[in-house]
């Protein structure tokens, strides 16, 4: 089953390139704003660094405004110092609200940081984080509160482990394995005391094996295998910019006379324990 913070992912792809288009064919357009506003408010959650949002701020910068339907009203604003762009804001429904901050590196041209309102509310759903120019990781406000709600790391192209907050509680209770894109386990905490305590262990993207932990030790205790007529389709593998993913190979069949293959997954005794993210890049979980 796809989650709903995949579909907020394809979202932002299709306005992100929307966005890009927009910007290159008009940026000859614009002339000079004095004035610019922030657009939209930072999620509760979000563990990157929000002061990068200043670099939008007008003051002492020169912002250069384009209007994109000409109604008189500028739709984009690029802000620039020390000429060089630090920061550009696109209004996509043409309401007078930004939906879009796009954030730079000292060159003027690496995006390091990009931030989406889906639901024009003025608020930030989407927190994207960049570094050398390639995505790193992601925060999403799935449900439109205005606190993050999953939060997603990518290796390459594709989706490598993810947190969600299920219970909306402030904190993750989900923890979510991927192998080039495609579930591999999934960590949940139903009783909010931030230990897993049940387990699923996918294969080829399907589901194959719940665990359970009964002593509340933190480690499966109880193992049920999930017949293949119950386990449903597998899941699509997930890219973390939004464009599909192949889906990998199927695993060779072993000869006649070979024993099968064990697919024994190793004993999970906590939460994937989170890598060090990218700067700025979410941090470890709490």
């Amino acid at each position: 089953m796809k989650s709903k913070g995949t579909s907020v992912v394809l979202k932002s792809m299709r306005c992100g390139l929307l966005a890009v288009s927009l910007g290159a064919a008009l940026s000859a357009c614009g002339g000079a704003d004095e004035s610019t506003a922030g657009g939209g408010t930072t999620p509760d959650g979000s563990r990157g660094n929000a002061a990068i949002r200043e670099q939008c701020e007008p003051g002492g910068r020169q912002v250069t405004a384009v209007d994109v339907n000409n109604d008189g009203t500028p739709d984009i604003r690029h802000v620039y110092e020390g000429g060089r762009e630090r920061c550009a804001l696109l209004d996509m429904n043409f309401d007078g609200r930004v939906d879009i901050n796009r954030f730079f590196a000292p060159d003027g041209t690496t995006v390091i940081r990009e931030e989406h309102d889906f639901d024009f509310d003025g608020r930030i759903d989407q927190i994207s984080f960049f570094e050398g120019g390639r995505l790193m990781s992601r925060e999403l406000d799935t449900n439109f509160d205005n606190v993050i709600d999953t939060w997603m790391w990518c290796e390459g192209r594709s989706v490598a482990r993810a947190e969600r907050d299920r219970h909306h509680t402030g904190r993750p209770d989900t923890w979510e394995s991927y192998a080039a894109g495609q579930l591999v386990q999934v960590a949940y905490d139903d009783n909010n005391d931030r230990r897993a305590e049940k387990w699923e262990v996918f294969q080829s993207g399907r589901l194959i094996r719940t665990r359970f932990d009964t002593n509340g030790d933190a480690r499966p205790d109880r193992d049920e295998e999930v017949p293949e007529e119950s386990a449903g389709p597998a899941e699509d593998p997930i890219s973390c910019d939004g464009s599909p993913l192949a889906p990998p190979p199927a695993p060779a069949a072993p000869p006649a006379d070979a024993p099968a293959a064990d697919t024994t997954a190793a004993d999970p005794t906590a939460p994937p324990a989170p890598a060090a993210g990218a700067t700025p890049a979410p941090g470890a979980a709490p």
